[in-house]
């Protein structure tokens, strides 16, 4: 368990590295003082000898022999060593001190004394030719020329340092060893958790902000105000969540068009069966129609024997039928028709050129043409497809209105913009067939609309010209009729 939370934790692998470096580093650092604290205590102690006896020395050569014992004894007590004094003849030289060094035993070629005490004695023989032999522990014999004014010759101070094989020194670092080692560890544990969490806090903070950018939540900021690698990955982190929060909002509002267009797509193919199953019923009623009237002609059969009376019915029948076909086929050819091919024209010419073409209809029905033409309306437009969806307006108008009514024709510009009403008085509209007089094959009179002559078509097909032309077009109940109004695009 334990392993598997190391395994899973950046900080408790740091920490327990760095406890584990820490430890080792005070242990090995320890055990070198240890070590070297013996040595360096005798090098140290040796100079500081040396440093002494030359002074002793130095002291010595202004005294007469016989007052040297007293600055010998305050060498001896003053540095805890043991010193000897050797005349020019390698003998033993009696200056009166008491703390001297005596010897074991001395005869004509030898002279044998022991210096020291305890584990660390030296013992030094000094042979009739001059030679002197010293028999060591671990301590070195220092030794210093010395002359005194009142005798001739060199004599030989011989100084050997009291050590032991465990200094104090030493001692003291085992006897501590225990209250160092728990300090040791303390500070290695304070140093390690003070380090891995300092570490690690922003490798744990960048974790957790890429865990949410992997959840894709980009409204956080690092906010890192560090200059070294950690702060230029913040940084980076910064950059790559605006980065990717502006390319998944670019991607949804690509994907909520591609959504709209689908549906759009799937719409117009729903209204393109709708179209071609009311087409195919437009269409099966003529044909029907003329059918019977061509069979009742052929057999002879009752009222069917005036064959002149519905040859002319017959011939209504198909005129009916080839309009519904060409409209139908208008339609077809816009809704292939990408680009449409425009030409400069007065929206004002093309409405009187509708006007001349309905005016004996509107004699015959005793309309009032009241019409307000403003000149050079230029717009861009399919010079006979626009001219069609206009003239499809007006018919609508002159058909649909009561015997002595007015249909009133104005052209105008509307925020500089082209536009065009035509309003026929007498009559309204069921408010709820409204939205959907636009529609193919949609009727709002049933009763009257096929002895009108009309198809249904006329203003489906107006829609789709105006709308390929870049204008609004709309139909509404006014106080005295039926209002409809066309806007162009600028």
């Amino acid at each position: 368990m334990l392993r598997k939370k190391l395994s899973e934790s950046l900080t408790g692998r740091i920490f327990i590295i760095t406890l584990f470096i820490l430890l080792l580093s005070g242990l090995v650092t320890f055990a070198l003082i240890a070590c070297a604290t013996p040595s360096t205590y005798t090098a140290v102690l040796t100079d500081d000898l040396a440093r002494k006896a030359g002074e002793l020395a130095l002291e010595l050569s202004a005294t007469p022999f016989e007052e040297s014992g007293t600055a010998l004894d305050e060498f001896i007590r003053t540095s805890g060593a043991d010193a000897m004094l050797m005349d020019p003849d390698g003998r033993t030289a009696d200056n009166g001190s008491t703390l001297a060094v005596r010897p074991l035993y001395e005869d004509d070629s030898t002279v044998v004394t022991e210096a020291g005490s305890g584990p660390g004695t030296d013992v030094v023989t000094w042979n009739a030719d001059g030679s002197v032999a010293v028999t060591m522990a671990e301590q070195e014999t220092i030794s210093v020329g010395v002359t005194f004014p009142d005798r001739e010759g060199e004599y030989m101070l011989y100084v050997f340092p009291r050590l032991q094989s465990e200094n104090l020194a030493v001692r003291a670092l085992v006897e501590m060893a225990p209250w160092l080692l728990l300090a040791l560890l303390a500070f290695s544990l304070l140093c390690a958790l003070i380090y891995s969490r300092y570490v690690t806090r922003p490798i744990v903070r960048l974790s957790g902000i890429a865990a949410r950018l992997a959840n894709l939540d980009f409204g956080w900021k690092c906010a890192n105000g560090r200059r070294d690698e950690i702060g230029q990955l913040g940084r980076s982190l910064d950059e790559l969540s605006q980065k990717l929060g502006r390319a998944l909002s670019e991607l949804e509002s690509a994907n909520t068009a591609l959504r709209g267009e689908v549906e759009r797509e799937r719409e117009a193919d729903r209204s393109r069966m709708a179209f071609f199953a009311a087409a195919s019923h437009e269409l099966k009623t003529p044909v029907t129609i003329l059918k019977g009237q061509l069979t009742g002609m052929l057999d002879g059969v009752g009222v069917y024997q005036d064959r002149d009376k519905y040859l002319a019915r017959s011939l209504m029948v198909t005129s009916r039928m080839e309009s519904l076909v060409g409209e139908i086929l208008t339609i077809s050819r816009l809704e292939s028709q990408e680009v449409l091919s425009r030409e400069e024209a007065d929206l004002s010419a093309l409405v009187r050129e509708q006007l001349e073409l309905m005016s004996e209809l509107m004699e015959q029905r005793a309309l009032t043409l009241k019409s307000e033409l403003c000149d050079c309306i230029a717009i861009s437009c399919e010079r006979a497809l626009l001219s069609k969806a206009i003239g499809n307006l007006v018919s609508n108008a002159a058909l649909y209105s009561p015997e002595g009514a007015v249909v009133r024709v104005r052209t105008y510009t509307l925020d500089e913009r082209a536009a065009l009403s035509i309003e026929n008085t007498g009559v309204h509209i069921d408010e709820g067939a409204l939205p959907h007089l636009f529609d193919a094959f949609y009727r709002a009179d049933k009763s009257r609309s096929r002895s009108t002559g009309g198809s249904g078509l006329g203003l489906y097909l107006s829609r789709i010209i105006f709308e390929r032309h870049g204008a609004e077009c709309k139909i509404e109940n006014t106080p005295d009729g039926v209002l409809a109004t066309v806007v162009f695009a600028p």
